[in-house]
């Protein structure tokens, strides 16, 4: 019999600190609801658990670049809607207007028509914008041609931004601190600053051009080449950046200026010019109904990314739930074990301290 060391009394404190310790970890787990809340619960699980959460926060900003995609495409198909029902109305004054039951003075009135519906065409078309981005102009997703002789060394301009271009080719001079761009039927001027930063907003074609302070011992010079236009949504997190986790929508076929309609010149006149605009305008329709279909069919597939994004997200979050979401039933069992298990450990600690008093009986 010893009094120094108390071996029983050592082993029921060790067994209550490990069971105290074990209630923490299940108080832990259950008021945060998570199995894994330190890498040493499960170092594995844990960075299986965290790779699915990025992928589920890029999968639901994903989710988001789907529905605004899809307001692009509904922006776009109401504009489209309103040039298909002027288009039907210049068919119509056309009409009217290759007919000899009218002269030419009511040919005269009915032209004047035609001609404010052909400007409210192209208005309507150089105006409809998403993010800056124009819709039906057939410049979104349009970007600047890097052999555009603008950014040559020595020119003084340094960068071009694009807000709502079209795909096109444009001419920009400078003389007498007076910038022109054109794009060879309308040009627009600015004027330059010598020896200093700017930028010069050409607004008309939504085109910047920044230039250095050097620009007064240069002379701005060359050309700009805004290239083929394609819109990029990204739509997906798999890994595929720049394929499968991306549609397209080729901005071209969504190109409905009066001059790429064909009906830019057309007029209704005389009974000649209205037969002639009859025949373009036919082809005008039809060529907006292809843009309408190409919207329609980017709808339908938006719609469909909208839905497997959703589903995915569900399925990662499902997966991760399993592997980090603590069953709260399970660990109440766990946590009422513990509880009782300490309670008794307690009592057997105090009995083992209380065993050397036995000891004191053999002094008596």
């Amino acid at each position: 019999m010893k009094i120094n060391t108390n071996v029983s009394a050592l082993t029921a404190a060790r067994n209550l600190g490990t069971v105290q310790d074990a209630i923490a970890k299940s108080s832990e787990k259950l008021s945060s609801g998570f199995r894994i809340n330190h890498a040493s619960d499960d170092a594995a699980g844990l960075g299986i658990a965290n790779t699915l959460r990025s992928d589920i926060a890029a999968y639901t900003q994903a989710s988001r670049n789907a529905d605004q995609a899809n307001s692009v495409y509904n922006i776009a198909e109401g504009a489209a809607s309103s040039v298909q029902t002027m288009l039907q109305r210049m068919k119509e004054l056309a009409t009217q207007a290759a007919s000899d039951s009218v002269d030419s003075n009511a040919r005269t009135r009915i032209n004047q028509e035609f001609t404010q519906l052909q400007s409210e065409i192209d208005r309507t078309v150089n105006t409809v914008k998403f993010q800056g981005n124009a819709l039906l102009n057939g410049g979104f997703g349009a970007t600047v041609n890097a052999s555009s002789t603008v950014l040559a060394a020595g020119t003084g301009a340094y960068g071009v931004q694009l807000n709502g271009a079209a795909a096109g080719s444009f001419t920009l001079s400078e003389a007498a601190n007076v910038a022109s761009l054109t794009n060879g039927s309308v040009t627009q001027t600015l004027a330059v600053t010598s020896a200093a930063n700017q930028t010069l907003n050409f607004s008309q074609f939504g085109i910047s051009v920044s230039t250095n302070k050097d620009v007064g011992a240069a002379t701005l010079a060359g050309n700009i080449t805004v290239g083929a236009s394609v819109g990029t949504f990204l739509v997906g997190a798999s890994g595929s950046y720049t394929s499968n986790d991306v549609l397209t929508i080729n901005g071209t076929s969504l190109d409905l200026r009066t001059s790429t309609l064909g009906i830019g010149s057309s007029a209704v006149d005389t009974l000649a010019n209205a037969q002639t605009a009859l025949s373009a305008l036919d082809t005008a329709i039809g060529d907006v109904n292809t843009a309408l279909g190409v919207i329609g069919a980017g709808q339908s597939r938006i719609t469909n990314a909208i839905n497997n994004v959703k589903t995915t997200i569900l399925n990662y979050s499902a997966a991760e739930s399993t592997i980090r979401d603590v069953d709260m039933a399970t660990e109440m069992v766990t946590y009422q074990k513990n509880q009782i298990l300490a309670q008794a450990g307690t009592a057997m600690l105090a009995q083992a301290n209380q065993s050397g008093q036995g000891i004191l009986k053999l002094f008596q």
